[in-house]
């Protein structure tokens, strides 16, 4: 499907750790969520764990488009690998939680907000209506009604995003075939990376000064065009970068330390240390991708990355709601963690995996 740029993508090794990574950035992410104090918490942070996920997101997603059959092929494999267990959270959650609920349960079922919140999430609008009627401590005003929401599930919003980045593809592809050629190809890259940067910045502005769940979604979404730019160009490029790496490394290395120690379990980075993440993180990604050979039976078969990710924070609020956290956090933490990996290999054998068989 590559037409005219197929030459320039390189025949990558079957045998890389991106499982692995995925499997630490989606534990990290959990883990930031979780709680930890300071400095543990340092090492949680959930806005480096996904940048990483959007740069091996534009890096495989691409070559995944590159190596269908049509166009058609791709969108039924990104569905099958996507919304199968995203559904079924959600639909949990909606069903589950009830048990959660200040409301009776028959207000519960004919709430208008139940339905609200199952509609805008399939619909991956999460900032529309993220909460459910009455459930962890949403106040109730009369049938239906809800004046304070609490968010169910706050890390679905970057899955709007992927899907966002999975439409964009072939329409970035075909872009890029036109330019025909490496370097031109790299320096429309790299106007992406330092418009993502600016644009992102500027929504973080606008985003801060205003109330409107649009905006702040539109926010959201801004911050990882950088991002998944850069995993677009190590794909690209990937062959020099295995040349040179040695000579970036450190310094990539050096960049998201500081991103850790600057801002601890961030949300979201934001000044001049975003400018620079994006390629810092590229590098060490690549390097721990395709020269830790130790580390590639780690998730080689089952990728429990995604459950781990989507499952955790609906099950660490009903961990907090059952008072685990007031007797002891550290164990309620470590068997939060326990329940989440529970969860996430239930998904990936009776959901995922059956879905990508089809």
């Amino acid at each position: 499907m590559f037409t005219k740029i197929d030459s320039l993508l390189p025949c990558i090794d079957k045998n890389n750790n991106f499982n692995f990574l995925r499997l630490v950035f989606a534990f990290s992410v959990a883990l930031g969520h979780a709680g930890f104090a300071y400095p543990l918490s340092i090492l949680f942070n959930g806005h480096v764990a996904v940048c990483g996920f959007f740069i091996i997101s534009g890096f495989l997603i691409t070559r995944s488009y590159a190596v269908s059959k049509n166009i058609k092929e791709y969108f039924i494999k990104r569905c099958r690998r996507l919304l199968p267990a995203y559904c079924f959270v959600i639909l949990l959650c909606a069903a589950g939680l009830s048990l959660f609920s200040t409301l009776p349960a028959q207000e519960y079922f004919t709430s208008p907000a139940l339905y609200k919140y199952i509609v805008a999430n399939l619909s991956f609008l999460n900032f529309v209506h993220p909460g459910l009627p009455g459930v962890f401590g949403a106040d109730a005003m009369g049938r239906g009604e809800v004046k304070r929401v609490f968010e169910i599930n706050g890390s679905l919003w970057t899955i709007r995003i992927e899907v966002f980045f999975y439409i964009l593809i072939p329409l970035i592809i075909f872009a890029l075939a036109k330019l025909k050629t490496r370097g031109r190809i790299n320096i429309a890259l790299g106007l992406a990376y330092i418009f993502g940067f600016f644009y992102s910045q500027l929504w973080r502005i606008i985003a801060q000064n205003s109330n409107s769940p649009l905006l702040h979604g539109i926010g959201e979404s801004s911050d990882y065009i950088a991002y998944f730019a850069t995993g677009i160009f190590c794909l690209i490029n990937f062959e020099w970068i295995k040349k040179h790496q040695n000579y970036f490394i450190a310094p990539g290395i050096i960049i998201v330390a500081l991103e850790y120690l600057l801002t601890p379990n961030a949300e979201g980075g934001g000044g001049v240390m975003e400018l620079f993440l994006p390629a810092a993180l590229g590098i060490v990604i690549m390097v721990v991708a395709f020269n830790l050979p130790r580390l590639q039976s780690i998730g080689k078969y089952s990728d429990y990355s995604y459950g781990i990710y989507i499952f955790h924070a609906p099950l660490l609020k009903v961990f907090i709601a059952l008072g685990f956290y007031s007797l002891n956090k550290n164990a309620a933490i470590l068997t939060a963690m326990g329940t989440v990996f529970s969860m996430a290999y239930m998904s990936w054998h009776f959901i995922e995996k059956k879905a990508l068989k089809r």
